[in-house]
């Protein structure tokens, strides 16, 4: 957009065509660098139908609050929402959505005091509503707690304010009853010194096997058509069909992958953060690990990772229990997933597997899970 090309809007214009908080939000998005700002009318328009669609959900969700609070020991489902008992304990899935949930406004907190008006958006909206979606679904058996549900929706209102404070104003007083202007509420206060970082891995790790299931189910639907192949002789997969998923967790590395990271750590000089290729490539030979053909890759993608994190990519522990986050994921994939029985197997308990699972149990490492389906 540029007065040059006669697309140029005046600010009246703007507001009388996208409305006020719409056409700030297109300019709070159009960026905070020293690059050129350019306002979208496609986002303008697109803001306009999120913030009407938003407003819609959270009149829902104060409904099935509501709800809750005369029933609190019941489940409550209303329209696209539903509620655990509010007695409830939290589950894992419902710590890592707060520990999210602090995350996402810790760091629209620090977007807005240094004036990064696009780096809070990022943060304090569409990751915060792309958060809610993601537990909403995962909590979909089980139901969102209402404790946690308040939470997301008055601070979803409190990080917008300062972009979109007509709308706020008319959730924070109209929908949600609050006597006094937002204006007068405060940024919230129940916020941790720093984020819990093993919630957010955790969580981090739920999305991404959710994805990794998704691809494997799309390869072995790809592999049945495939005239020839051993899945196409058991039959096409339809993924709408009923399956069993067995999700095999390791307790440790392979001990190739440890020698390997040993000799890193040996070529590695803390000082000016470089390997000695020459002196790896050496190590590695007269070690025997490069008769290995995983071995050169496992070692490039591990010096990747220590440049992008230092040192502390060496310690490849994870931070969280594995077997706890699958465990809160096995009502999501049943319920939305359609998986008929999902068994979780832990490789250091299991004792000798055979067939499809013991060739599965190969590829399985500390964070990344094998996966196995088949029909049921």
């Amino acid at each position: 957009m540029s007065k040059s090309t006669g697309n140029s809007l005046s600010l009246r214009e703007a507001y009388d065509r996208y409305g006020a908080d719409a056409t700030r939000l297109a300019l709070a998005n159009a960026g905070d660098s020293m690059m050129d700002a350019n306002f979208e009318e496609d986002i303008a328009n697109a803001e306009i139908l999120r913030l009407y669609g938003l407003m819609e959900w959270v009149t829902s969700a104060l409904e099935a609050l509501v709800a809750s609070e005369k029933s609190p020991s019941e489940e409550t489902r209303i329209n696209s929402v539903a509620l655990c008992p509010t007695s409830a304990p939290f589950t894992t899935l419902d710590r890592v959505f707060s520990a999210k949930m602090d995350m996402y406004t810790l760091a629209a907190g620090t977007a807005y005091e240094a004036t990064m008006y696009r780096d809070a958006l990022k943060s304090g909206f569409y990751e915060f509503l792309a958060l809610r979606d993601w537990y909403r679904e995962a909590s979909a058996a089980t139901g969102m707690h209402p404790m946690l549900l308040r939470k997301w929706i008055n601070r979803q209102v409190i990080q917008l304010c300062p972009i979109t404070p007509h709308w706020s104003e008319h959730v924070w007083r109209t929908l949600m009853g609050n006597t006094t202007s937002i204006m007068n509420a405060r940024w919230p206060t129940d916020l941790p010194a720093d984020v819990n970082h093993a919630l957010v891995a955790a969580g981090d790790y739920m999305n991404k096997l959710t994805k990794s299931l998704h691809d494997a189910e799309a390869s072995l639907l790809k592999r049945s058509k495939k005239k020839g192949s051993k899945e196409a002789q058991l039959g096409e997969f339809n993924p709408n069909e009923p399956k069993t998923l067995d999700i095999l967790v390791a307790c440790e590395f392979p001990q190739w992958q440890e020698d390997v990271v040993s000799v890193l750590k040996e070529c590695f000089d803390v000082a000016t953060s470089t390997f000695d290729d020459k002196a790896l490539q050496a190590t590695l030979g007269q070690r025997g690990l490069l008769k290995n053909k995983k071995v050169m890759p496992f070692a490039q993608v591990t010096k990747k990772r220590v440049a992008l994190l230092g040192p502390t990519a060496f310690d490849r522990a994870l931070i969280f229990e594995e077997i706890d986050a699958l465990n809160a994921l096995v009502p999501y994939l049943m319920n939305n997933r359609g998986y008929s029985k999902v068994t979780i197997v832990d490789l250091g308990k299991a004792g000798e597997l055979t067939g499809t699972l013991a060739a599965a149990a190969e590829s399985a490492v500390p964070g990344e899970p094998s996966l196995v389906i088949a029909k049921a």
